[in-house]
């Protein structure tokens, strides 16, 4: 009997990659699954992945083949924020040329609404699916991921960005980013220790600022969340911006040291609540399923896409759907002055994590969904 077998093409970021990687490790025993990762394109899509007007997306573009007895499916995971095609600025989104020739194109932030009203995404909505968000995992096949570290991709004929809006810059940019990416992460089995740190922290809300000036209408609502918290003297509140620039005068009494994922972890960990804002796209961002994996309560504003994950689980309408400031933090007061609801919120989110949205059963889900192709 033929042994099914999952490769890897190598041409995406760790950061992007490694959640689901994860997952299909986790299949490679139980499953009886071969695993290989390799640095080459494949020849049926090389030409979609060359296309220089589209491979900078490609840092977090992952992309597989799956081989099962006589049949193969090409299939690509694109995690990028926006729902929507980018088609003049490609500035992230939907990778268009891999979209018309994969088989199956799994989106993060799945949004049906989108896809219906953009033509360019309707004609293939049949092969377009949801999949759950992911965080960073160090990764496991360590050693098969380091190859990067010495083998260029310009060296396979393809030049992918090295992060939004970050050209390639060249073989030691890419390796520098590639050994952060193995040597920062924590395992999954490590993040969910972190369940049963004592919780000493009644809200946190900490998120990054951004300089742009596109941003800057997101950037204010923001600082309406934490104007709203500092005046909380009630409860002990953890928030503020962090960033990697000086913020401008205005925000500068919500600063906040950066937190290295460790850091950020432990401080999420120790919280009761968690106040959730959307991803600058609107998107529905890592920090949504980090929340889940601890088993936080969470006060938050809408989750605009993966539908069928709201109709799914009724107990994410009582935690995202809060639109403004004074609402967010309204309800997240609640929430901390109602221990019994809160521990019934964790308890309903960290259930879910495992059973749906963990790298394990988004793996399975993947490969079941193929097989019914």
């Amino acid at each position: 009997m033929n042994v099914p077998q999952l490769t890897f093409y190598d041409c995406s970021r760790v950061y992007y990659s490694s959640y689901y990687l994860e997952g299909f490790y986790a299949l490679k025993k139980t499953n009886n699954l071969q695993i290989a990762i390799t640095p080459c394109l494949p020849a049926q899509l090389k030409a979609a992945l060359q296309n220089k007007d589209w491979q900078h997306l490609l840092f977090a573009m992952i992309l597989f083949k799956f081989q099962k007895g006589d049949k193969e499916w090409f299939f690509c995971i694109d995690t990028h924020d926006s729902n929507e095609v980018k088609s003049q600025d490609h500035t992230g989104g939907y990778h268009l040329p891999l979209l018309q020739q994969v088989d199956v194109y799994f989106k993060v932030n799945y949004n049906p609404d989108v896809i219906a009203r953009t033509p360019a995404l309707e004609s293939f909505s049949n092969k377009i699916v949801s999949i759950a968000q992911f965080f960073p995992l160090k990764p496991p096949l360590f050693s098969l991921l380091s190859s990067k570290l010495v083998w260029p991709s310009t060296w396979f004929g393809y030049a992918p960005g090295l992060n939004y809006n970050q050209p390639y810059d060249g073989y030691l940019s890419e390796a520098k980013y590639r050994l952060r990416d193995l040597k920062n992460f924590l395992t999954l089995q490590q993040i969910l220790a972190y369940r049963n740190v004592q919780k000493d922290i009644d809200i946190f809300y900490v998120t990054s600022y951004r300089h742009q000036s596109r941003h800057e209408t997101v950037m204010q609502r923001r600082y309406q969340v934490m104007q709203k918290l500092a005046a909380i003297d009630t409860l002990k509140t953890v928030m503020g911006f962090t960033s990697y620039f000086p913020l401008p005068e205005k925000y500068a009494g919500v600063s906040r040291q950066r937190l290295n994922q460790l850091e950020y972890l432990e401080t999420l960990a120790r919280s009761r609540i968690v106040i959730y804002t959307q991803g600058i796209e609107g998107c529905i961002s890592s920090k949504f399923s980090l929340a889940m994996a601890l088993g936080a309560a969470v006060a938050g504003e809408p989750l605009a896409n993966n539908p069928q994950m709201r109709m799914a689980y009724p107990h994410l309408k009582l935690q995202f759907g809060y639109t403004n400031p004074d609402e967010l933090v309204n309800q997240a007061i609640h929430l901390a002055n109602d221990p019994d609801k809160t521990q019934t919120l964790g308890i309903l989110n960290a259930a879910m994590f495992d059973n749906t949205l963990a790298p394990r059963p988004t793996a399975e889900y993947v490969l079941q969904l193929l097989d019914k192709i």
